[in-house]
């Protein structure tokens, strides 16, 4: 594999650039890290440099038509050197939706056997295969997605690989930051990428699972799905397969049953909201060291009922509690 440094030093093959490295402000210590994890040669490290890149370059001027981007060439070598890893193997099926790069045999195999039982992997192989128009293999990983029992929370596991790779990086504090944690900057930076690259399926699960559809099974298929999502950590997962089982419910047991759900989910998420971004004079008890600690070993949805718990909060509403009504 070739190095960060092997290829700043030939100018990457002889001849060919790489767009320029980003300003030197609040991006510069998580470039600086990029290239430090870049360096290791190593599948995950790779993974993360490609992703902490990607979002300096959004904020960077773009380089010259036609210079690969260096969150281009790392993700490249990432999934070259370790589609063996899940983590890595979902991300090159994702590289294939959204590009059409779909050389990545071996990250294929990970999913289809490692990763059989897991709806996420599934979901983005039905996804590729849908691009790809044989109905037949469409209808193959339709069933695979229907036969998963587990469902990987990919933002928590996201939080867990950016914390740990990037422990030690120092950002600049926000001028009117009530924050007195030096670290409190870093670890905005590792909750908020990860949600960018988890759950890219969302949409296509929502238009094949219509509410009410005439195709019984077809129907059981996605409460399956649905269910599954539902019992997951992720925050997201559970709110969207609460909503999409509430709106198909088939008799009054069933819709007060994820009513109840949906009710409990607003209010947990609710009273979270309200302590982590409660001003510094209401004391509020909220360490976010711990908080995101909850979040690598339980999930977002988790991590915010042990936050509750840690203010005295119980996890489901009182009697009679209804979320606010949009305006």
């Amino acid at each position: 594999m070739v190095l960060l440094a092997a290829l700043m030093a030939s100018g990457v093959a002889a001849g060919s650039s790489v767009a320029g490295a980003p300003d030197a402000d609040f991006h510069g210590p998580l470039w600086q890290r990029a290239q430090e994890l870049a360096a290791t040669g190593r599948p995950l490290e790779l993974l993360v440099a490609s992703r902490l890149a990607f979002s300096q370059e959004l904020s960077s001027v773009s380089g010259a038509v036609g210079e690969p981007a260096w969150s281009d060439v790392w993700l490249e070598q990432a999934i070259r050197t370790g589609s063996d890893q899940p983590m890595i193997a979902r991300a090159a099926v994702s590289r294939c939706i959204a590009t059409g790069r779909c050389d990545i045999a071996a990250a294929l195999q990970t999913l289809r056997t490692r990763e059989a039982d897991e709806a996420v992997s599934q979901l983005l192989l039905w996804r590729m295969e849908m691009d790809r128009g044989d109905a037949g293999s469409v209808a193959l990983a339709w069933e695979r997605v229907a036969g998963a029992t587990r469902f990987v929370d990919e933002y928590s596991e996201g939080v867990a690989l950016f914390d740990r790779m990037t422990r030690g990086v120092r950002l600049p504090m926000p001028d009117d930051g009530p924050s007195t944690d030096p670290d409190q900057p870093r670890l905005e930076v590792v909750h908020a990428l990860p949600a960018a690259f988890a759950m890219t399926t969302l949409r296509d699960v929502h238009q094949r699972c219509r509410a009410g559809g005439a195709d019984a099974a077809l129907d059981e298929s996605c409460r399956r799905l649905l269910a599954v999502m539902a019992d997951s950590g992720s925050l997201l997962a559970n709110s969207f397969a609460v909503s999409k089982l509430l709106a198909d419910a088939r008799d009054a047991a069933e819709r007060a049953r994820w009513q109840e759900r949906r009710r409990e989910l607003a209010w947990i998420t609710g009273e979270a909201v309200a302590l982590l971004g409660a001003a510094p004079d209401a004391v509020p008890k909220v360490d976010m060291h711990a908080y995101l600690r909850w979040t690598v070993e339980s999930g977002e949805l988790g991590a915010m009922r042990q936050l509750l718990a840690a203010n005295g909060i119980p996890a489901r509403p009182p009697a009679g509690w209804e979320p606010a009504k949009a305006p």
